[in-house]
């Protein structure tokens, strides 16, 4: 049940990122009728996240050796068929550390989510976090101004922490590799004896994962129904709207 809840959890982050990526460059295009308006509103509003996103791949490259180059943190060229809002030039490697380096924007988000939560509304893993806690302190708090500077953070952290195509680009030939390992394994015979405490740690990291991409559910999707509604009223008062369709030739 604990799985099935975690990837409910993944995969409406996923959405919800991609969902809000469109709609806020959407909404400032249909507000000012300039494309660089959304994407330069989409930069600013997720600043915080590109700038951990892009130090999260400098910082484990550097821990696995790998050569880094100059850290970019703004948007590339308007006008390239794909527009970055950071990079990180970074020499290329064997795919395994090539995928850690890829991952690293998700570790380090899922962190600051949980420390974000720890440190700004008081719930600790040990003090049995859980949503319901966490509503109960952002209503408590609601008076305070940095509880809405923390809830800013969590969005822009959690938008902008999944990897992109190209951070995902080595995963294939590493996950091909453990997956034809572990099949093997299995041909010969062998079946993993699991320790009961290991079971436990991996339950309680699960459970430590879906609480976090919960988080950034429940953020996001009250900032994306928000963003709807404006949209929504702009299309009613300036007639306005924009197609997310993509047009296949």
């Amino acid at each position: 049940m604990s799985i099935l809840i975690f990837l409910v959890v993944f995969a409406l982050t996923i959405f919800l990122q991609r969902w809000l990526h469109q709609h806020i460059q959407g909404f400032a295009l249909a507000l000012t009728g300039k494309p660089g308006c959304g994407l330069r509103l989409l930069f600013y509003l997720l600043l915080p996240g590109v700038i951990l996103h892009e130090l999260s791949h400098y910082i484990v490259a550097k821990v696995l050796l790998v050569r880094t180059g100059n850290v970019h943190i703004g948007l590339g060229n308007p006008r390239a068929r794909r527009v970055t809002l950071g990079s990180v030039n970074i020499e290329r490697t064997d795919p395994f550390r090539e995928s850690l380096i890829g991952a690293a924007p998700f570790v380090f988000g899922v962190g600051a989510i949980w420390l974000i939560a720890a440190w700004g509304f008081d719930v600790w893993p040990q003090a049995g976090a859980s949503w319901e806690l966490f509503f109960q302190r952002v209503a408590q708090y609601a008076d305070d101004w940095t509880t809405w500077l923390d809830l800013y953070l969590i969005f822009a952290v959690s938008t902008a922490m999944i990897p992109s195509e190209s951070d995902r680009a080595p995963w294939g030939p590493v996950f091909t590799v453990f997956g034809a390992l572990v099949a093997f394994l299995f041909v010969l015979g062998w079946t993993p004896n699991i320790p009961p405490a290991a079971m436990t740690l991996a339950r309680n990291w699960l459970d430590a994962l879906t609480f976090a991409l919960g988080l950034a559910v429940i953020v996001n999707g009250v900032i994306a129904v928000a963003l709807w509604i404006l949209e929504v009223t702009l299309r009613q008062i300036s007639g306005k709207r924009v197609d997310y369709r993509v047009r296949r030739r």
